[in-house]
């Protein structure tokens, strides 16, 4: 496997965490833009760049100068949770497709909720109604940021994802080109890492967008 400059944006967060851990156990170069450097503390390793990748560019291109890829492992607080965050998505695609550009780096992988995006077209119909409904707002900044990133001319990977779990990695873990409901729906946010690694590893993307399947149950 050749080292690579990997930024990793949201490394505060459970997903990210696990994208850091497992991108230096990998043996890559690590930079981890985060809104407050502390959180990253139990973490070493990882140089740290501190910003709101949605509300500030600046950070964002000093963080993505000198990448050889990208993994964002944002996610917005579902309004359904009761959590009351903003929408920042489609915000901070915006951004990073903006440095990248100035920056010359190519590579990026990022999960997206299942039912968002294109893969709305294959989700059963309760799905389709929830995310009208209940968390319509998510799932539009969701489909913003696809569309940010499928227009950008880079090269990309979008995984979609059902549920995740804290489980140990896996390996059990599968990913399909062809968009398909996830089955298991449940995934670990370590084997989501592992996936996201996996495709901006590839010396040329496979897909620009998979489905991604927890490991099997038993």
């Amino acid at each position: 496997m050749t080292e690579m400059k990997l930024l990793v944006v949201g490394a505060n967060g459970g997903l990210g965490r696990q994208v850091v851990t497992h991108s230096l156990e990998r043996g890559h170069q690590v930079t981890a833009l985060v809104r407050r450097g502390a959180g990253q503390a139990e973490t070493p390793g990882p140089r740290i760049v501190e910003g709101a990748v949605g509300d500030d560019l600046a950070a964002v291109r000093r963080a993505v100068d000198g990448q050889d890829a990208i993994v964002s492992a944002l996610g917005n607080p579902l309004w359904l949770k009761a959590r009351t965050g903003s929408a920042v998505m489609a915000r901070a695609t915006a951004n990073l497709v903006a440095a990248m550009h100035l920056h010359q780096v190519r590579r990026i992988a990022m999960p997206l909720a299942w039912g968002s995006g294109a893969s709305r077209q294959h989700t059963a119909w309760p799905l389709k109604a929830l995310t009208r409904l209940l968390i319509r707002r998510d799932y539009q900044d969701f489909d913003t940021a696809e569309a940010i990133l499928a227009a950008s001319g880079l090269d990309f990977t979008i995984a979609y994802f059902g549920s995740l779990t804290d489980q140990p990695a896996s390996r059990a873990w599968s990913a399909h080109p062809d968009i398909r409901t996830p089955s298991p729906l449940a995934i670990s946010r370590a084997d989501l890492a592992q996936c996201l690694l996996d495709a901006v590893e590839s010396p040329s993307p496979t897909a620009d967008r998979l489905s991604v399947s927890g490991a099997p149950k038993g």
